[in-house]
């Protein structure tokens, strides 16, 4: 843009930024000689101005407006403004020229109009900017119009970024409300069933001294080939009643609420009651499990304790496909004096931006209906209550490591 044939032309280079440039066409808005700034109160034009721009606008549209009805007050002036949205962002340049005025400059956030001999920068937020330039003078009507023009714009801003936090909040809300919800639904599902399986125990425990009868009469009667048949089948009866029993009771002791005094545990217990309770979670999936018998036992309270390895066992299954493995592996760490427990998958992994978030309440990368994201959140807080830590190491397709650190008993 050349306003003076007598500019030199000689543009700095720049990066690519995104700004758009108008031309102030004359029309009907044009003002007469005696309606120039100097004779109309130019502060009631900001005011009606101000309480126009939009609070759900983006800044892009706000400066946009703001310009077009600035222009109006200032038609013999170029206008800008320099909006930051995001740090290490480009930033928008929105920009007005007089009329007739071309547009052959480069720009930059620095300089908004380098070929014209006066420019004005001033602020409109720690990182934004209102440009007003001339090729002559400004004259000092035009410097108080930009200067109030500028925190027009700027409060404008704020109330706008003010407005989308509060939006962005609002939703917040609204979500950590709908998993509220499903967390209650969950508890009082768990409740329920609690309560059927304890039904269960009833008819469990006769099919179980039923199947012990039959087989001791039988085994008193005969001794050929069909009554060792028979004794197989009824064997075979009483060990599954005796599995879904133990489970059962296994599963009521865990929903209950927990009164139990921290003591002397050992783990190869809850990982194997724990492994229990996913077993239909690993229909597809190999499980490996390094758990020493002579593993001394750790401090802690059992039912707590299998919600961690429950939370972690079933996580690691949603994180595989079929034919995927999980490793559990546990060892004593003498100068800790503490056991350290592995579980790790090949499934997904967790992207980096995530790993720190994985812990925080409500957070989930699951699909709708497989986790409320309180699963990890609930681990970290019963492992700190025991003394201990967790540690997770993950990459992206490469599958995750789960480490707990958990103190010995007498520690």
């Amino acid at each position: 843009m050349t306003l003076d044939p007598e500019t030199p032309a000689t543009p700095t280079p720049a990066p690519a930024i995104s700004s758009e440039t108008r031309e102030i066409a004359p029309g009907p808005k044009a003002r007469r000689g005696s309606e120039q700034p100097g004779v109309e109160p130019w502060r009631d034009v900001l005011l009606e101005l101000s309480l126009e721009l939009p609070l759900d606008a983006n800044p892009r549209e706000l400066a946009d407006r703001f310009l077009d009805g600035l222009v109006v007050l200032m038609p013999h002036l170029a206008l800008g403004a320099c909006i930051v949205t995001e740090p290490g962002e480009p930033p928008t340049l929105c920009v007005r020229l007089p009329p007739g005025a071309s547009d052959a400059m480069e720009r930059d956030p620095t300089r908004l109009f380098p070929l014209l001999r006066e420019e004005r920068i001033l602020p409109l937020d720690e990182a934004s900017t209102f440009h007003v330039a001339t090729n002559g003078p400004l004259a000092p009507l035009d410097l108080q119009i930009a200067e109030r023009s500028a925190q027009v714009l700027g409060k404008a801003l704020a109330r706008a970024r003010a407005f989308r936090a509060s939006e962005r909040s609002a939703r917040s809300l609204e979500r950590l409300q709908a998993r509220m919800i499903q967390a209650e639904k969950l508890a009082s599902l768990g409740q329920i069933v609690a309560g059927i399986v304890h039904e269960l125990n009833n008819p469990l425990t006769s099919i179980l001294a039923y199947a012990d009868y039959l087989a001791r009469k039988r085994r008193a009667r005969a001794t050929d080939s069909e009554a060792e048949d028979d004794l197989e089948r009824l064997r075979r009866i009483e060990e599954a009643a005796s599995r879904i029993l133990k489970f059962s009771r296994d599963l009521v002791a865990y929903a209950r609420p927990s009164a139990e005094v921290p003591g002397p545990v050992s783990l190869g217990e809850v990982i194997g009651k724990a492994l229990g309770f996913c077993e239909h979670e690993f229909k597809s999936i190999g499980v490996e499990h390094d758990v020493p018998e002579e593993l001394p036992p750790i401090r802690g309270v059992s039912g707590s304790l299998i919600q961690v390895f429950v939370n972690l066992f079933t996580n690691a299954a949603h994180a595989m496909h079929a034919g995927g493995r999980l490793r559990i592996r546990a060892r004593v760490e003498p100068t800790a004096r503490a056991v350290l427990v592995d579980v790790q998958d090949d499934g997904l992994g967790i992207e980096p931006e995530n790993v720190s978030l994985i812990f925080e309440p409500f957070f989930t990368t699951k699909t709708e209906g497989r986790g409320t994201g309180l699963g990890l959140s609930i681990v970290r807080g019963i492992v700190d209550t025991h003394g201990g830590t967790i540690a997770v190491r993950s990459a992206a397709g490469r599958g995750t490591v789960f480490t707990l650190t958990l103190p010995l008993a007498g520690s």
